[in-house]
């Protein structure tokens, strides 16, 4: 009986983390340190600038894609680029707003 059981431990032990005889232990076992991801590439060649733009200090990702003739899904895109997640309805600070208008050629001027 016993070798059986040593058998299916054997059998299952390439889903277990090393050193663990069943998933108790694995579940006491620390976790392993967490993988770092890469930071976003940020240094994509942009476009030559076309033109500035007057923008209000705070504006929505609907608005800036409405301002920009673009559809809502190219600026969360461009937003993800540089580690921003943004919903459509959701307020980007001026900062934002200027790195999403460079990527388009735009130089951002804010609004008095």
């Amino acid at each position: 009986m016993a070798d059986e059981m040593e058998n299916e431990f054997m059998k299952r032990g390439y889903l277990l983390p090393k050193g663990c005889k069943d998933l108790s232990d694995a579940w006491m076992k620390p976790p392993a340190l967490a993988v770092r991801l890469p930071q976003p590439d940020i240094s994509i060649p942009l476009p030559p600038v076309i033109g500035e733009m007057v923008v209000p200090a705070q504006m929505t990702v609907a608005k800036l894609a409405e301002a920009l003739r673009e559809k809502p899904y190219r600026i969360i895109a461009d937003l993800m680029q540089v580690g921003v997640f943004a919903m459509v309805s959701q307020q980007l600070a001026f900062e934002q707003i200027s790195v999403v208008l460079r990527k388009f050629g735009y130089i951002a001027q804010k609004q008095d």
